[in-house]
């Protein structure tokens, strides 16, 4: 069949060509057909909106971005431990820099980003979006499809991303990211309950579940399995003294019967002599040899052609004619009489055979799964409230680390994120939320860190300030689990011991008179954050000069148990500072850290 928008595009291409020959001599003329040339080429299927620039968009024209440190919200309860981060400012601005610091080393993103439900809960360029701004959807898309392009070059390359959003802009995320990640990473819509009761002034068809998209960096990405339930074991016995312990009846058969034609095929019965068959559409779930090798358990069995192709071909959904011919049935080898006796004694006995006799050895046969087999419990696309928690769950936690108040709308349970952890990360994993809002990512991942030994999972946390949201909210909702006290100096719960740094985004002119020294005085910033230290001077140091090499030397003797000298690429250690300085990890400081232009905004990855 013919296609229409390609023909009429076509023609609309000819007729533009046609006036470009006739204004060959005229440059603003082609100029301008230059530009409807390109609308017409552009993108036909897919997700198509109008681009908006950001404030922050500009000011990254003329401006390079920085982090400041703020000395004094550091906090240190663990020493010699890594640092996590807090980063106040415009995530865009923050994921920028990220680029340089942590790009492929990002094992886990988790975000909750403003749902753009026209009730001011997304803020574009400092104004609220609402209903009646035409290009919101437009505007919302521009705004995460910078960052989510940006986050895609942050994950390692078994990374994953989850992504928080209801109903309003779930469609046009799906198709944003299935562009940006690739629909071939596409892992899972998951539908998170987020309540447990309906209101009963609901009207319409009440929305009970959330969102959470989930694509991986690579194809082929697997989430861990989860822990087994104690609900989940009960429904395993040893009704019959197995040494393998307890099992349970599943299906003897699989799918597949047409194909599989070589595994369906009789059994008959050692204690009613009647002869079993797969139910149709289905075979047996093991190869003829290893069924013999079952049934002998019972009694003695044979290979025994049973002129069965009829009943073969009804179990395949197949004719007689297209049946596999030779297929021989497992019978029992003596009379009826002799076959239930012995197979009696091993129904007494106990520890019966793989397959087995159901209804006191007079029904079907069953297949036993023992519980020592099994891996974890597999994630679906369905997690339900009672598993991973819902919003009144999270504003009570919200309610517990702030003493009564409840300073965010819509915060996430901790629990929803302990799921995430527990399927995607890894004991060292560095985890992002770039939407951090109340801190619920570093709240959990300390629970998280705190409950499982060998955990050293680490987070960074961006989030603007705007209404004091990453001063008053999330930085003191971190300080709180830490510490286990709240900012009025009570009591909130036990302590978990941990570090962190709060950095502040910020700009330097490309105007400035002395651009690379006011560049320099942000190194610290960059190399504590890619290696997850503080530059103490005493520990972790820099060295950004042949003259700060040799001052070292000259005092290397006053140090003690240096681990790491951050060198920059400029410093040529002699040969006695090399081997001086050998006992301590050297990192070169790489010259990208502040070379930024603002095309990488839109490059792929």
């Amino acid at each position: 069949m013919p296609n229409l928008s390609q023909m009429k595009r076509e023609r609309m291409m000819a007729f533009l060509q046609k006036i470009k020959d006739e204004h060959r001599d005229d440059d603003e003329m082609l100029i301008a057909l230059g530009e409807i040339e390109s609308e017409l080429n552009a993108k036909k299927y897919g997700l198509v909106w109008e681009q908006h620039e950001e404030a922050v968009d500009v000011m990254m024209q003329d401006n390079i971005p920085v982090f400041t440190e703020v000395a004094e919200k550091e906090i240190v309860a663990a020493p010699g431990e890594g640092f996590n981060f807090i980063l106040e400012g415009d995530n865009l601005h923050s994921l920028r820099l990220l680029e340089k610091t942590h790009k492929g080393r990002i094992d886990l993103i988790y975000i909750d980003p403003p749902y753009n439900t026209g009730n001011k809960d997304f803020v574009y360029d400092d104004a609220f979006v609402d209903k009646t701004d035409l290009f919101s959807h437009s505007k919302w898309l521009s705004f995460m499809e910078k960052r989510l392009r940006i986050a895609g070059q942050l994950l390692s390359d078994n990374g994953v991303i989850f992504i928080s959003i209801d109903d309003n802009e779930q469609a046009p995320l799906k198709m944003l990211c299935d562009d940006l990640f690739g629909a071939e990473c596409f892992v899972a819509n998951v539908s998170w309950q987020r309540t447990y009761s309906m209101r009963n002034d609901s009207k319409g068809i009440p929305a009970e579940v959330e969102h959470i998209l989930v694509y991986s960096k690579n194809i082929g990405w697997m989430p861990k399995r989860l822990a087994r339930t104690e609900a989940m074991n009960s429904l395993y016995k040893n009704i019959d003294n197995d040494p393998q312990g307890a099992w349970r009846n599943t299906t003897p058969y699989a799918p597949g019967a047409a194909t599989h034609q070589g595994m369906v095929y009789a059994i008959q019965h050692p204690f009613t002599g009647k002869m079993l068959y797969p139910s149709n559409g289905s075979c047996w779930r093991y190869q003829q040899d290893q069924m013999l090798e079952y049934m002998r358990g019972w009694c003695d069995y044979e290979l025994r052609d049973l002129s069965d192709d009829d009943k073969r071909a009804d179990v395949c959904g197949v004719s007689v004619d297209e049946v596999k011919k030779g297929v021989k049935g497992i019978v029992l080898v003596e009379s009826l009489e002799e076959s239930a006796k012995k197979a009696r004694v091993v129904y007494e006995r106990g520890a019966w055979p793989r397959y087995f006799f159901t209804r006191n050895g007079l029904g079907g046969l069953g297949r036993k799964t023992y519980l020592e087999n099994l891996g974890g419990k597999p994630v679906t696309n369905f997690w339900p409230h009672a598993e991973v928690g819902q919003t009144d769950e999270a504003k009570k936690e919200l309610i517990a680390v702030f003493g009564g108040k409840v300073p965010f709308d819509t915060p996430k349970p901790t629990r929803l994120i302990d799921r995430i952890l527990d399927i995607a990360s890894s004991n060292d994993s560095i985890i992002l939320d770039f939407f951090a809002g109340s801190g619920t990512t570093g709240h959990a991942i300390l629970k998280y860190n705190s409950t499982h030994s060998d955990s050293n999972r680490r987070f960074i946390l961006c989030t603007n300030n705007e209404a004091g949201i990453c001063e008053n909210v999330t930085y003191p909702r971190v300080r709180t689990v830490i510490t286990g006290k709240r900012s009025d100096g009570s009591e909130y719960a036990d302590a978990i011991p941990a570090n962190v740094k709060y950095y502040r985004t910020g700009f330097v002119s490309k105007d400035e008179e002395y651009l690379s020294d006011a560049l320099l005085e942000h190194i610290d910033e960059m190399v504590q954050l890619e290696h997850g230290v503080k530059i103490d001077g005493s520990q972790y140091l820099i060295v950004m000069s042949d003259e700060d090499a040799d001052e070292l030397q000259a005092h290397w003797n006053e140090y003690e148990n240096v681990k790491a000298l951050y060198v920059s690429r400029n410093v040529l250690f002699t040969t006695e500072q090399n081997r001086l300085f050998a006992s301590a990890e050297i990192h070169i400081i790489p010259d990208y850290y502040f070379n930024f232009e603002l095309k990488e905004v839109g490059e792929t990855w």
